[in-house]
Formats: structure tokens, C-alpha cells, sequence
């Protein structure tokens, strides 16, 4: 594409890096993640305010 069609298209132009799948099945940050989890499962989600139009 050149770069009057991109300025005029509605879509994003995205590239995907390929060389990311190597941490699709892995977990990252784990000591994070377990933290997070317990505070939800002691906490739960926090209540959202629904608004009437």
C-alpha cells in the first residue's frame, strides 16, 4: 500500500512479529499472575456502575 491509500483506508495496518508464538502456551510473570488471582479470589471484581440513558 502506499501512503495515500493507507491514509485513506479505514482499517488499521498491523504486522504481526511471527516470532512471538514461542510464548503462546508459555506463562509469563507467574509470581504476578498467582498474586492476582489470589486478590480476586479474597476481593473479588469490583462492582460497576451501570448508567441509565
Amino acid at each position: 500500500m502506499k501512503a495515500k491509500e493507507i491514509n485513506k483506508s479505514k482499517l488499521p495496518v498491523v504486522r504481526i512479529d511471527n516470532s512471538l508464538e514461542k510464548y503462546k502456551d508459555k506463562t509469563l510473570f507467574k509470581e504476578k499472575l498467582d498474586k492476582a488471582n489470589e486478590m480476586l479470589k479474597t476481593t473479588g471484581l469490583p462492582k460497576s456502575k451501570k448508567q441509565h440513558s
